[in-house]
C-alpha cells in the first residue's frame, strides 16, 4: 500500500484505468452470457421440446448443442418480450457502458486518492497566504507530485515568513537608529547649550576670564566635534550593529582627561557629587573617543536618574582592554539586567508614564562593536554598577 500510495500520478491513473478495464471486461463477459442464457430460456419456452430434442440427437459432433431458434415477439407474452429486448441492449451495448462506468470509478477514486486532500491543503494555505496569515504549516505524507508541490508550498511559505521577519527587523532597526540619533544627541547639544549660555551671561560682564571662557569654549568645541561625528556615523548606518571604530591613538592621560570632563560636567549640571578613581599608565591607546564618549554619557545619565546623592567613576586597564565602570547610590536595577540591555525596554517613571530606553542598548551595541562588552550588577552596599568594556590595542 505504501508503494502504491506514492506512486506518481501517471503511474497510479494507468493502474486504476488497468484495473477498471480488466474488471469491467470480466463483468461485461459474466453479463452479456448472463443476458443470452437468459434469452435462450425464454425462447426455450416456446420451442416444440420434442423437435429440438431430436435436433438435438442429429448434431453431428460439431456442435455439443443445438441453437434454440429466437421466437418472434407476437408469439411470446409481454413480459417475455421485454426481457428479450433488454436482453438484446444489454448484449448490443453492455460492454461499452460498463467500461464507461467502471471508468468513471476509476477516474473518481484516483480523484478521492490523490487530488483531493492536496488540493484541498493548498487552496486553504493560498486562502490564508492571501489573508497575510503565515502562522500555519503544510503537511502532506505522500511522495508524488502533489506531495512535492505541498513541500514547495511549504518552503514558500517559510521564505515569506524569513522575508516578513527579516522586514520587521529592517524596520525595527531603522526605528532604533531613529531613536538612538535622537537620544543621544540631547547630552552634547544640552552640554554646549550649557557652557553657550554661562559664557553669554557673565563674559560681557567680565565676570568669567579669558582663561576661563576658552577653557569653555574648548570644551564646547570638543563637544560639536563629538556631536559631528557622531550624526555623520550614524547617517552612514542602517543598524547600529554595523557600527564600525574608527580608531585614533591617543595616551592614557589624553583619555583620562575625556572621561573626567564629562563626568564633571554632567554631574555639575545635575547637582550630583562625583568621585573619580583610575589606575596609572604610561602607553599609547587606539580606541573610539566617540564610541568612549557615547557610553560614558549614556552610563551616566542613567546612574544620574537614580542615583541619590553620588555618582563614581573609575577607569582601569586589563591587559588588552579598558574598563570604565559608573557607580551610583540609588536603588539600584529593578529589573534582570538583561531586560534592561533590551532596545527599547519600558520602565515606568515617577510620574506614572512609560519610558523606553535606549542608552544601555546603544551602550552595549558600541562596547561590542568596539571589541568589548557591557556589564550590569547591583551593588551589595546598595546602588548599581554599570561597566563598560573596551577592547583596545596599547
Amino acid at each position: 500500500m505504501e508503494k502504491i500510495r506514492n506512486l506518481s500520478l501517471k503511474a497510479t491513473i494507468i493502474l486504476y484505468m488497468a484495473v477498471a478495464l480488466g474488471i469491467s471486461t470480466a463483468f461485461s463477459f459474466g453479463l452479456t452470457n448472463y443476458a443470452k442464457h437468459t434469452q435462450e430460456n425464454i425462447w426455450y419456452k416456446y420451442v416444440d421440446k420434442e423437435e429440438y430434442a431430436e435436433s438435438v440427437e442429429k448434431e453431428n459432433g460439431s456442435n455439443y448443442l443445438a441453437s434454440i431458434p429466437r421466437i418472434r415477439s407476437r408469439l411470446m407474452s409481454d413480459k417475455d418480450v421485454f426481457i428479450v429486448e433488454a436482453c438484446d441492449v444489454i448484449e448490443t451495448w453492455g460492454d461499452l457502458f460498463i467500461s464507461f462506468l467502471f471508468c468513471i470509478i476509476a477516474v473518481s477514486l484516483f480523484y478521492q486518492k490523490k487530488l483531493k486532500r492536496p488540493l484541498r491543503v493548498l487552496m486553504e494555505a493560498s486562502n490564508r497566504i492571501s489573508s497575510n496569515d503565515l502562522s500555519f504549516e503544510i503537511s502532506y505524507a505522500n511522495q508524488d507530485e502533489m506531495g512535492q508541490l505541498c513541500k514547495e508550498f511549504e518552503e514558500m511559505r517559510g521564505e515569506l515568513v524569513r522575508n516578513k521577519k527579516k522586514l520587521w527587523s529592517l524596520v525595527e532597526d531603522e526605528r532604533t537608529l531613529r531613536s538612538a540619533i535622537a537620544h543621544d544627541i540631547r547630552t552634547p547639544i544640552a552640554l554646549i547649550k550649557g557652557n553657550l549660555e554661562i559664557i553669554d551671561e557673565f563674559y560681557p560682564l567680565h565676570r568669567l576670564s579669558e582663561e576661563h571662557a576658552g577653557e569653555m569654549i574648548g570644551k564646547t568645541i570638543r563637544y560639536v566635534d563629538h556631536l559631528e561625528h557622531f550624526v555623520g556615523m550614524m547617517k552612514s548606518l542602517n543598524r547600529l550593529v554595523d557600527m564600525t571604530p574608527q580608531y585614533k591613538e591617543l595616551s592614557y592621560q589624553e583619555v583620562l582627561g575625556i572621561v573626567y570632563e564629562i563626568l564633571k560636567d554632567l554631574c555639575k549640571k545635575n547637582e550630583k557629587i562625583f568621585e573619580f578613581q583610575h589606575d596609572t599608565a604610561d602607553c599609547i591607546l587606539k580606541i573610539d573617543p566617540v564610541f568612549l564618549m557615547e557610553v560614558e554619557e549614556n552610563l551616566l545619565n542613567n546612574a544620574i536618574q537614580y542615583a541619590t546623592k553620588k555618582i563614581t567613576g573609575t577607569l582601569t586597564m586589563q591587559e588588552d582592554r579598558m574598563v570604565l565602570a559608573i557607580e551610583d547610590d540609588g536603588p539600584g536595577f529593578q529589573k534582570p539586567p538583561q531586560k534592561l540591555l533590551q532596545a527599547y525596554s519600558k520602565r515606568k517613571e515617577e510620574n506614572g508614564s512609560v519610558h523606553y530606553g535606549l542608552g544601555l542598548f546603544i551602550s552595549k551595541s558600541l562596547c561590542a562593536a568596539h571589541g568589548g562588552e557591557l556589564r550590569l550588577e547591583n551593588l551589595k552596599t546598595g546602588g548599581a554598577r554599570a561597566e563598560a568594556v573596551f577592547g583596545i590595542k596599547t
